[in-house]
């Protein structure tokens, strides 16, 4: 009987993947039974992974274990295939080199016109949320240039809403977009600040993207900021843009990615393998 083996991951789909990656094979050969699909807990508490439980299918009383690897397959001549020079070009390597999530930067979306009443139905939301939350706060509301609504929060419990990191105002801020977007029909741009937290934020993330990339320029190393949400990584991603130099880039899962600050072509190729004594070069 083929031993099962649990594998987790932060969602199903990658609990899988790595128990492919592990194993060495094709999901197809696997018998998979799902454990848990995981949780993203509440304000980024109790956030909880996926699991899975897999055992090697067998194949005429054998367990099936096959490398994974790319089959190369040879076009035969007089066939139907375009000749080279009639072919798409390749997109150039120096692609590869851009932010795995270039989308963040781009321009800002316009939204749609919210009313006078509208904006104090979601200033409703946002205080019976506090109340709640036994962290009532004086609210403000206003809308931009680009009909972005920003609601702005002040009093006593600000440490409280705003969290380690801004981590628990992300999550107000989450959950109070996915109310909106049920609560309106047209599209509604939302930001949630507590105290200036934002505006702060912004800049301590521009000040140590300056400096952690003049640190990998000093000495070569990738340097890493952890998990930051996709306005966060855009700042960052927007105060590099213009050096040359280096490059960044966000790595990751699901909304909080973290972003890699490297040199071009850092940790893109792999250096030979060191001899041991006594090893023979292959011939």
């Amino acid at each position: 009987m083929s031993a099962k083996m649990e594998y987790k991951g932060t969602d199903v789909e990658e609990a899988i993947g790595n128990a492919c990656a592990a194993l060495n094979v094709v999901r197809e050969e696997l018998d998979i039974r799902i454990i848990s699909t995981g949780s993203t807990g509440i304000f980024g508490l109790g956030r909880k992974k996926a699991a899975v439980q897999v055992s090697l299918k067998k194949e005429g009383g054998r367990e099936q274990r096959r490398p994974v690897q790319e089959k190369k397959t040879s076009t035969p001549r007089g066939n139907s295939e375009k000749p080279a020079s009639d072919r798409q070009p390749s997109p150039p390597k120096a692609r590869a080199e851009q932010p795995a999530d270039s989308e963040e930067l781009t321009e800002e979306v316009v939204g749609d016109p919210v009313s006078p009443e509208e904006m104090e139905a979601i200033r409703a939301d946002i205080a019976k949320i506090l109340q709640l939350m036994g962290c009532p706060s004086e609210i403000s509301m206003e809308q931009d240039q680009n009909n972005k609504v920003h609601a702005k929060i002040t009093g006593e419990f600000v440490d409280i809403l705003v969290g380690p990191e801004g981590q628990t105002l992300d999550g107000l801020q989450y959950v109070l977009r996915k109310i909106i977007t049920r609560k309106f029909p047209q599209k509604v741009l939302f930001a949630l600040d507590a105290a200036g937290f934002r505006e702060n934020r912004m800049g301590e993330l521009q000040e140590r993207a300056l400096r952690l990339a003049q640190e990998v320029k000093e000495t070569g190393k990738t340097r890493t900021i952890p998990a930051i949400n996709p306005a966060e990584r855009r700042m960052v991603h927007m105060a590099l843009q213009d050096d040359t130099e280096i490059r960044s880039r966000s790595v990751g899962e699901g909304l909080f990615k973290k972003v890699l600050i490297y040199l071009p072509g850092k940790g893109r190729r792999r250096s030979p393998r060191k001899k041991k004594s006594g090893e023979k070069s292959p011939e």
